[in-house]
């Protein structure tokens, strides 16, 4: 019986092969990367377009600098994070503090998140600091026009940073900034 061996190769067609599938992993790659590079070039050009969705808009910036009072602020933004996105509505409080700086106070109470309110008349006259314009019906605690800390708590409100973009003031709901305790602003 004869045996099968295998056919023989020579030099020439294994060079051959070997160069044409080098040549067809080389374009492989390069077609994927580019589709890859087309589509994130597609994303962000729809990402960039506009503010971001949990960026919430108070309002006209000159009419909010020319506030002489504090002013509760509805808001509706979406809450974003890595696995859900929602809408969101809430409130929140801004003034314009002695220095010109606008102020948008969150109104949770730094002591327990208890929704603050503005005090009374009775209960600025009882408070300790006449400063007080903010009482928190949970504890007590006091808070001034401003969202620093009068009375029980030693933590002021927390605050959202001003965002201005093209004659409007805007906040970021994801970003609330802390305000530490015993600190004054």
């Amino acid at each position: 019986m004869e045996e099968m061996k295998p056919a023989r190769i020579t030099r020439r067609a294994f060079i051959g092969t070997t160069g044409k599938l080098a040549i067809g992993v080389v374009g492989a790659l390069a077609g994927t990367t580019g589709l890859f590079y087309y589509g994130a070039i597609k994303h962000r050009g729809n990402v960039n377009e506009g503010l971001p969705q949990s960026y919430a808009l108070l309002g006209d910036y000159n009419w909010l600098m020319s506030l002489n009072k504090v002013v509760k602020m509805d808001y509706t933004a979406i809450y974003d994070d890595a696995w859900n996105s929602k809408p969101v509505k809430g409130f929140v409080y801004v003034a314009v503090d002695d220095q010109g700086m606008l102020r948008i106070m969150s109104p949770a109470c730094s002591h327990l998140g208890c929704t603050i309110e503005p005090a009374t008349d009775a209960q600025i006259s009882a408070a300790k600091d006449k400063s007080t314009y903010f009482h928190c019906p949970c504890h007590g605690a006091q808070f001034d026009r401003v969202g620093n800390a009068t009375f029980v708590v030693t933590r002021g409100l927390d605050l959202y940073e001003p965002i201005v973009s093209g004659g409007y003031v805007y906040m970021d709901i994801m970003k609330p900034i802390v305000q530490q305790d015993g600190q004054r602003t």
